[in-house]
This record gives structure tokens, sequence and C-alpha cells, in this order.
């Protein structure tokens, strides 16, 4: 989940020049390294072995189309669309787990990242307006 949008924002960084998917693109890297860090130290609290660092089948086709889109503005509405498909699922199951997960430290670390999926999908559902 992390990954993808890290990966995916960094490439918008580099192939389109729209001012405010920029900012969003920037925004996503900050917001999920740093939640990245958050999220590995979750894993050390709860004792639970770290995953694999690889995209999930989905988040992988994703990051493939939008390696394929060319740079510019076809780029730029590819990239805010698989944002909003990933967030939307992102959040689906980052919410399910807070509210139901059965690890208490990761269900912790689900219910602090249930905001801030929700306002990247805000925020990449005005940049399709």
């Amino acid at each position: 989940m992390l990954k993808f949008e890290v990966a995916s924002s960094q490439l918008a960084l580099r192939k389109t020049r729209a001012d405010t998917v920029q900012s969003f693109a920037h925004q996503v890297v900050l917001d999920y390294s740093a939640a990245g860090m958050k999220f590995r130290q979750a894993v050390v609290d709860a004792k639970l072995k770290q995953p694999r660092d690889v995209l999930d089948a989905g988040h992988k086709a994703l990051s493939d189309e939008l390696a394929r889109t060319p740079p510019g503005k076809a780029f730029a509405k590819v990239y805010v669309e698989v944002q909003i498909k990933g967030l939307r699922d992102d959040l689906e199951l980052v919410q399910a787990y807070a509210e139901g997960g059965d690890n208490e430290r990761m269900k912790f670390f689900a219910q602090e990242m249930v905001p801030l999926l929700r306002s990247h999908l805000e925020q990449a559902e005005k940049l399709k307006r």
C-alpha cells in the first residue's frame, strides 16, 4: 500500500508539470514516507515479522499502467485516476482493520492512517474535477 503511493507519486514528480498534481504528489511522498516509518515501528512493537517489500498484484497493475503512460497531461490524468482507485481500496482495507483488527498495536496504526487516507482521497478527487 504505502510503497505504491510513494513510488507512483515519485513518478508523477518526474512525468508531469501540472502544479496541482506536483503539489499533491509531493505531499503524498512526504506523508507516506513518514507513515512507512511508523508502520515499520508498529510491526516491531507488535512483535510481528516485517512484510515483504513488494507490491501486491493490484498495485503492481496500477504501477505498470502508470509506467506505460506518456508524460504530461495524459500522465497527470491517469495518475489522479490511479490514486483515487488505490486510495479507495486502501481506505476500505485500513478502515476495516482499524475497526476490527486482531492486533492492538497494528489496529492503532490503522486508526492513525484512516484520516490521512481519507484526506488524500478527497484531495485526489478534487484534482479530477
